[in-house]
């Protein structure tokens, strides 16, 4: 359990706004070590096979119980390539009817990093899940909920502010594909596209005491954790890069939660330098591509995202208003959205909001980008599209990506273990969805 402390800097950063006061809501927040003690597969890669090689930074569980008069609701966070459906149901036996969680209160996200050990047994080719494992993740994450039901909560306010981030670029660009394995055709390649959609807007949700001392730290931003260049360590990735600078910047140890936003097309900018011969020869036919971060330039990056975030957790605020959650939550056989999927797969949508208008609104799935404009459109207020919940089924293009031949699009569904061919009207089926949650 993290322990809390420490002021918060000031800064002149708008906009903000800041919930809570004298309406009675009441926090309680901590983190609790999920790092492996022994070298085991890392999950996110179809090509790495080896068990870890070492921890680079420490993985975490985040969580916060949020409680008003009318609603509990509580968030937890894990340092994972994706959490699931199972590892919830467990949390819920576990601490639900003592605490008042039930499915649409209780939000469970994955950071979605992609140098963590495996807790989803369904996509073996993405990362064989090593059970013992699981259950740990499972009972650490129970034990942590069950804490913060018996410690005295703390009167709260939240203040919530947004700024941009620079550090993300779309990963889908029309062009040729070549190879020695099928004549070349035009479609969508894994490579860098500057003009394609990509969303740096950065949230940050700041949970304080009656003397702003912070008790828990929650922020979003859209961004696959692909760039750590250790790949056979053991990471957080940037949202560990970040939290140690949100703590470190607050003077304390709060808990940081963080909220992979919908990034499903999206990944660092950077496409590193380009230094091997081969790949200048290809780069001249096909474009530039994506190439891994040296230590250097990871560094450099994560830390100059880190930096960002900070700033905007130091902006000014404007007003306040109180918290008054609502929960809702929605789920759909997966067939209404994948033709010839299999029966039994189900997607979920939730949305959790802290007052009529500042909402999480969250996918079990990795939507693109576009899909946070369109839940805007639906969703009055300020809205943090949230993905990588529950147990995620695959990618989420929008209906202009298919027959694209990317791998958002189709190439991911054999690796996720995934049959079939997503329906024509896919976006009007989760439009109808978010729908049914804001009204």
């Amino acid at each position: 359990m993290a322990a809390h402390g420490g002021a918060d800097g000031r800064g002149v950063q708008e906009p903000a706004i800041t919930l809570g006061g004298e309406t009675g809501a009441l926090v309680s927040a901590g983190s609790v070590d999920i790092t492996p003690d022994r070298p085991l597969p890392l999950a996110g890669y179809v090509d790495r096979r080896a068990p870890s090689r070492g921890v680079a930074d420490p993985l975490e569980l985040n969580a916060l119980l949020l409680r008003t008069p009318g609603q509990t609701v509580a968030i937890v966070t894990a340092d994972l390539l994706f959490v699931t459906a199972e590892l919830k149901a467990r949390l819920l036996e576990a601490v639900g009817a003592k605490l008042g969680l039930d499915d649409a209160s209780l939000l469970v996200a994955a950071s979605h990093t992609h140098t963590a050990p495996a807790v989803d047994s369904s996509k073996p080719g993405l990362g064989v899940c090593d059970p013992a494992y699981a259950d740990l993740v499972a009972r650490r994450g129970a034990e942590l909920l069950g804490r913060l039901g018996t410690i005295d909560p703390v009167p709260c306010h939240v203040d919530y502010r947004t700024g941009s981030a620079d550090h993300a670029i779309n990963r889908r660009r029309p062009g040729w594909h070549v190879s020695l394995r099928h004549l070349p055709y035009r479609g969508v390649r894994r490579a860098p596209n500057p003009a394609g959609p990509r969303d740096e807007t950065v949230h940050l949700l700041t949970f304080s005491d009656q003397t702003d001392r912070p008790l828990a730290v929650l922020w979003s931003y859209a961004c696959h954790p692909i760039g750590f260049p250790a790949r056979t360590k053991v990471s957080a990735d940037f949202p560990g890069v970040v939290r140690r600078a949100l703590r470190e910047a607050h003077g304390a140890e709060p808990p940081v939660l963080f909220l992979q936003g919908f990034a499903g097309d999206v990944r660092p900018r950077e496409t590193g330098a380009t230094t091997r011969f081969a790949r200048r020869l290809v780069e001249l036919v096909v474009g530039p591509l994506f190439a891994a971060f040296t230590a250097e330039q990871y560094t450099a990056w994560a830390g100059s995202l880190a930096d960002r975030v900070v700033g905007v957790a130091r902006g000014a605020l404007r007003t306040r208003r109180p918290v008054a959650p609502v929960c809702r939550r929605e789920r759909l056989g997966l067939s209404s959205l994948v033709a010839g999927a299999t029966a039994g797969r189900d997607v979920t949508f939730q949305r959790l909001s802290l007052d009529p208008g500042l909402h999480l609104v969250a996918a079990s799935a990795e939507p693109v980008t576009a899909y946070g404009a369109a839940l805007r459109r639906i969703c009055a207020g300020a809205v943090l599209p949230v993905g990588y919940i529950d147990s995620v089924f695959g990618y989420l293009p929008t209906a202009g990506m298919l027959g694209e031949r990317g791998y958002e699009d189709s190439a991911f569904m054999k690796p996720f273990g995934l049959s079939g061919r997503f329906r024509p009207d896919v976006e009007g089926v989760v439009r109808s969805a978010w729908e049914r949650l804001v009204r």
